[in-house]
């Protein structure tokens, strides 16, 4: 058996041959740090050989899976004099190398989505092998209306839902809900409560257990190399948003609870 490593921001259960990654920052609505980002890299770099560990489930504490690319960050980068450029880049690298990671893990993988599902947490729930969700838990790629680009998360939100409705998402960055996610194909599992979830939860595991793990394993590679990933163009894409007028005047709009200049009434 792999030995887990130690994590900041996550809480690493592993039961039944099933390992649990809680994240575990509450308090910001489990974002997506750069410390939360390295915990999940490196728990999934650890247990890559490890066949034993037949699946691995997603979660957020405190009833939110997640809330995306923590905004902190973000705003730190746009505020930057020196350097902003490459630090953008540098981010989105991260961000786009952990969602790899995730859709190319050898185990079957599932994402267990409570509360909220937004933006970068919307591509680990699309990259993710089933999806599971609540019906009252609210998702959406909010990135346009910030003036972003969600390039890191297009090829699994490609992949998820077909082009025709990954499309309107992702220009138009309206929210919906669990059930919405389910009745468009998005979810695979939906639930209205917690009874109900811990129920697919079960189920899914049991059919697992019927599936060899290495043919899972190459399964899901032959699967993965079907898809077509660019992170370092989607970095660059992403950084251009993030530093152009648009995206440093949406990240401040969004701290100082304003609308961006581009959807005011006199324009």
């Amino acid at each position: 058996m792999t030995k887990l490593p130690k994590t900041k921001n996550c809480i690493l259960e592993l039961e039944n041959n099933w390992l649990t990654i809680w994240f575990n920052r509450p308090e910001k609505r489990n974002a997506l740090s750069d410390s939360l980002l390295m915990d999940i890299s490196s728990t999934l770099s650890a247990i890559d050989k490890d066949r034993s560990i037949r699946g691995i489930l997603f979660r957020g504490k405190g009833g939110v899976f997640c809330a995306g690319i923590d905004l902190e960050v973000v705003k730190k980068i746009t505020s930057s004099e020196q350097n902003a450029q490459e630090l953008a880049i540098e981010m989105s690298l991260k961000a786009g190398s952990v969602f790899e990671q995730i859709s190319k893990a050898p185990q079957f993988t599932v994402s267990v989505v409570e509360g909220a599902g937004i933006a970068g947490a919307f591509g680990i729930a699309c990259a993710t092998d089933i999806l599971i969700t609540m019906a009252d838990a609210r998702y959406a790629l909010t990135e346009t209306r910030i003036g972003l680009t969600p390039a890191q998360i297009a090829p699994y939100v490609l992949n998820r839902l077909g082009f025709s409705q990954a499309r309107k998402l992702m220009l138009l960055g309206n929210s919906f809900n669990g059930q919405e996610a389910f009745e468009m194909g998005m979810a695979d599992y939906l639930a209205k409560d917690n009874e109900e979830l811990n129920s697919h939860i079960i189920n899914l595991k049991e059919q697992v257990k019927k599936c060899a793990p290495n043919a899972i394993a190459v399964t899901k590679k032959i699967i993965s190399e079907n898809q077509i990933v660019n992170p370092e163009q989607a970095a660059k894409l992403f950084s251009d948003c993030m530093l152009h007028p648009e995206g440093r005047d949406g990240f401040a709009s969004f701290f100082e609870k304003r609308k961006p200049y581009w959807n005011r009434k006199n324009k």
